[in-house]
């Protein structure tokens, strides 16, 4: 029987997995554990990033006084928690190799749309048709794998293993 996951954790993972793959240059090196986690001025850098793109009635309230030493410190403490309800890097690191090698083509169209569409410097002109043409997909199923992919991710990652089994990414 399957136990239901926590939403809250859920959402969570989620913002983690995104927060990598948008704001850290080897994001997806992080969540294979390939490279090291990001330490505390990279984690308030990334979550600045993100802070910028946010309305100003989303981003979260601080204190008037609030030095930026302690926002690296409330940065650094809301990431590792985040990694903490995903169960640890060890954890995830192994869920997210299971992913990988689940359905290596849907892992390498989010990757190729994160490096070539999400990426400014690209050099390609047509950033999404590129991605799409290079795996005989559709722009339409490059942008629905991206916009899927954190969901999917985090839903395995919250997986316990004994309920892991086999599971396939592409739908």
């Amino acid at each position: 029987m399957q136990r239901p996951i926590n939403s809250r954790a859920m959402n969570r993972v989620v913002n983690l997995i995104e927060l990598l793959i948008t704001c850290h240059p080897r994001g997806f090196g992080v969540l294979l554990g390939e490279n090291e986690p990001p330490e505390s001025c990279e984690i308030h850098a990334m979550l600045n990033a993100g802070r910028v793109h946010m309305p100003d009635d989303f981003k979260p309230a601080t204190r008037v006084n609030t030095t930026e030493a302690e926002l690296i410190v409330f940065d650094r403490e809301y990431f590792d928690e985040s990694v903490r309800l995903a169960g640890g890097w060890p954890h995830i690191n192994s869920a997210v190799q299971d992913f990988k090698q689940a359905d290596k083509r849907y892992w390498g169209i989010v990757v190729d749309y994160v490096k070539f569409v999400s990426n400014p410097a690209s050099r390609y002109l047509s950033k999404l048709n590129f991605v799409a043409d290079r795996y005989g997909v559709s722009s339409r199923t490059v942008t629905r794998y991206r916009r899927e992919f954190p969901g999917k991710l985090a839903y395995v990652i919250m997986l316990p293993e004994s309920e892991k089994g086999e599971f396939c990414c592409s739908s």
